[in-house]
């Protein structure tokens, strides 16, 4: 009897995709709706900025679902590279709106390292073990050393968990951010600063030996500091579009057309370069969509929930999609989709429960 499958030589064939992936998002929109409820928004609080976590988190995992899975390519292919843009750009917002440049000591590290490697390493220490006993994978003494410190290297079916490279770079883009911070600078050579410094981390990573193992990094150089500008820059942003109504519907028109040009980016002859402006045509239409989110009084219970565990589903759902699958390669699909879905969310409870018990016991790790 097969209990998992491992992605290496196996693929899931759908007989009907569309059918098939109609009637997830069917149930998946009913959820969210269903679970929304009354409450007062602003423009790009942090119930929007929650909210769109959540929506990652489900582009996430069809992304990599048809990327690494499937046989049959589906529309949401790229659904991992639009979830990492959204992640990084609501990071730098974040940072920018809990601590401007204001000094930042071992306070901004301790939260920094408590919240990022405390799940990491718990769920390392989980893979590396069912590496050895479920598929026969050990790892190097190394390998093991590098991952722990937030190195991973991105060959899905041999790393430990190779889709956990974001951590190693959102420590990089915290420390460019810290270093920006202690320039005696006006906060606006500090934004400019940011990325200059990140635009110098694209530069050695391409001209170097480090474009075999960071590759991945060179399509997200300015999402972090647009971010961070957003994040200066919000109120008076928001102040450029209009309050009408009518005028705030015809917005949906370049919305439209800049996701049409996002999704369809890869059939134009442009030039690499190219790939750092393309996350701007997803950013723009979430600042736009912001503006009719305060409008209604809504907020989806579900999205919210995804939105808070985002960073557990991060680390957890690749392997168990793609090295060992205990679900998703039953039939009939739609059904042990949320079998899949629902297993996730409960791990990454669990995970986020055991990390802040352990935070909890290490008093140097402790923010008051």
């Amino acid at each position: 009897m097969t209990f998992f499958k491992n992605y290496s030589d196996y693929s899931i064939v759908l007989t009907d995709p569309f059918m098939t992936f109609g009637i997830i998002f069917i149930i998946l929109l009913s959820i969210i709706v269903c679970t929304a409820r009354r409450s007062s928004n602003q423009f790009f609080d942090k119930g929007y900025t929650n909210m769109l976590r959540g929506l990652a988190v489900i582009s996430l995992i069809f992304g990599h679902l048809s990327d690494k899975c499937l046989q049959n390519k589906m529309i949401f292919d790229s659904g991992g590279y639009w979830a990492v843009i959204i992640f990084l750009f609501i990071s730098g917002y974040g940072l920018y709106r809990s601590y401007r440049f204001s000094t930042m000591g071992w306070m901004f590290w301790k939260k920094r390292i408590s919240r990022i490697y405390i799940p990491l390493w718990i769920t390392l220490v989980m893979f590396i073990l069912m590496d050895h006993f479920l598929i026969g994978l050990n790892h190097s003494a190394l390998e093991i050393a590098l991952n722990f410190i937030g190195i991973h290297r991105n060959n899905i079916l041999l790393r430990v968990n190779a889709f956990a490279w974001y951590v190693e770079y959102i420590m990089v883009l915290y420390l460019m951010y810290w270093i920006a911070s202690k320039l005696p600078f006006s906060e606006n050579i500090k934004i400019a600063s940011l990325f200059i410094f990140c635009m110098s981390i694209h530069l050695i990573i391409r001209y170097t030996p480090l474009m075999e193992y960071n590759s991945i990094w060179l399509q997200y150089t300015m999402v972090f500091p647009l971010g961070v500008f957003f994040g200066k820059y919000r109120d008076r942003i928001k102040s450029f579009f209009p309050e009408v109504l009518w005028k705030q519907i015809i917005l949906l028109v370049p919305v439209f057309l800049m996701l049409v040009l996002l999704y369809s980016w890869d059939s134009f002859d442009l030039p690499q370069a190219s790939r750092l402006v393309q996350p701007i045509f997803l950013i723009i239409p979430v600042i736009i969509v912001s503006i009719f989110y305060e409008r209604i009084n809504l907020k989806s219970g579900f999205l919210m929930l995804l939105g808070e565990y985002s960073y557990e589903i991060y680390l957890l759902h690749g392997p168990f999609m793609a090295k060992y699958d205990f679900f998703l390669f039953r039939k009939p699909f739609y059904v042990f989709f949320f079998v899949y879905f629902i297993f996730l969310l409960l791990l990454s409870f669990l995970l986020a429960k055991m990390s802040t018990a352990i935070r909890s016991k290490m008093k140097f790790l402790q923010f008051t």
